[in-house]
């Protein structure tokens, strides 16, 4: 898809809108929530705030990962998508904790008074447009394999549910329990604190070099199995950088073959999984002679 020349399919493009979007939402929940008189929107607004660090931190991230290989780098630089996913994952959760400690203190100090109707409509809109960027930006996360693109979709998600808290803090507050809307603060602290977590463990497997899926280990240990000549898979080990794998291998050829011809077969194996699977990036064959 093209506007202006321009394709809105890339992670940068994604990025971009998510950053603009915020701005808006960020403006409109400054009045909505002062001049509307909503302490979980302004709550909400913190967040937008956020967001756009948040942002700035997935662009920085996709400029650096793109980045090739160098002396000190010898794999390349796709860690950096993981780790500004994890900024965005530590914003995320400290900005959740805030507006929950926030909201729990105007609730003891009893600092609260109904909202106008201005920050209701402010709400029903940031709920739209979320979801609409939560959908838009999870599938170029996914076609893109980028944790913080996916980090961006998932903060988007928990805006949604932490906005739609919001609309009910400020409904029922309208209708005569003003108690209500800073609660609709906790709630909205609550998802965000959530969302924050389980990126910030997603993104710390993948700084660990864990291993994908068992089930995509299988398919790449049954791809060198396939390979003539190769008598067997002794072991198979993948990990992760940034959104790319690579590959450790251990094959069984026949003991009564040449050094030369090992060698070959080995070649082959790292060829062919480089050509069937995007992901892989680098693939490292061991050959051992097969036992009797």
């Amino acid at each position: 898809m093209l506007i202006n020349g321009k394709n809105l399919k890339t992670a940068e493009a994604s990025t971009k809108i998510s950053f603009a979007a915020n701005i808006v939402l960020l403006i409109l929940k400054f009045f909505g929530g002062f001049w509307g008189g909503s302490k979980a929107l302004i709550a909400d607004c913190l967040n937008s705030f956020l967001d756009l660090l948040a942002n700035s931190a997935v662009l920085i991230g996709l400029n650096v990962a793109r980045r090739p290989a160098d002396a000190d780098h010898q794999y390349g630089h796709g860690n950096a998508d993981v780790i500004a996913a994890s900024l965005v994952a530590i914003i995320i959760f400290a900005t959740g904790l805030y507006i929950g400690f926030d909201s729990i203190h105007t609730i003891i100090d009893k600092n609260y008074k109904p909202p106008r109707y201005w920050a209701t409509g402010v709400a029903i809109f940031t709920i739209a447009l979320k979801s609409i960027l939560y959908r838009y930006t999870k599938i170029i996360g996914v076609r893109t394999k980028s944790p913080a693109v996916l980090a961006n979709a998932y903060d988007h998600k928990s805006d949604v549910y932490a906005s739609s808290g919001a609309l009910v803090g400020i409904v029922c507050a309208q209708i005569g329990y003003p108690i209500l809307d800073p609660i609709g603060g906790i709630w909205v602290g609550f998802f965000i604190v959530r969302s924050g977590v389980n990126l910030i463990r997603d993104n710390i497997h993948t700084l660990m070099s864990g291993a994908p899926d068992r089930e995509l280990i299988d398919k790449v240990t049954l791809t060198a199995c396939e390979i003539e000549k190769v008598r067997g898979v002794v072991t198979t080990r993948m990990r992760t950088l940034g959104a790319k794998l690579i590959v450790d291998i251990e094959i069984f050829v026949d003991k009564n073959l040449s050094v030369g011809e090992g060698h070959r077969i080995a070649h082959l194996v790292r060829d062919s999984l480089l050509a069937k699977y995007d992901d892989i990036i680098e693939v490292m064959v061991h050959v051992e002679p097969k036992p009797d």
